[in-house]
């Protein structure tokens, strides 16, 4: 299995350098991602040196901008740092309400 420390992913594109088997089948189906959909990508980032949300890394959650690129009618990444931004704690978060309010309502 790659590492985080490992997988590095392309700032403008969200291409990562590392595609393991379960991406490639991702990416394989975003000829059929619907070219209307806004997407919101909101992640954790524990900042505690693990790139991570405590679950998921950074960079696998920076990877989807590359799934979706081209497809999606607007995508935007928000990053929810310290513990507030530990995995479980993420759906019921304060920022994350607010960005969730913004995104769909206005």
């Amino acid at each position: 299995m790659t590492s985080p420390q490992q997988l590095k992913i392309d700032k403008k594109t969200g291409k990562p350098s590392i595609m393991r088997p379960e991406y490639l089948n991702l990416l394989s189906l975003r000829k059929i991602f619907p070219k209307n959909t806004k997407v919101l990508n909101i992640y954790g980032n524990l900042e505690d040196g693990t790139n991570s949300d405590g679950d998921v890394s950074n960079a696998s959650d920076q990877s989807l901008k590359y799934l979706i690129n081209g497809r999606a009618k607007s995508y935007r990444q928000l990053m929810i740092r310290g513990k507030g931004g530990q995995h479980s704690k993420l759906y019921n978060n304060a920022q994350v309400n607010r960005a969730l309010v913004n995104f769909l309502w206005k």
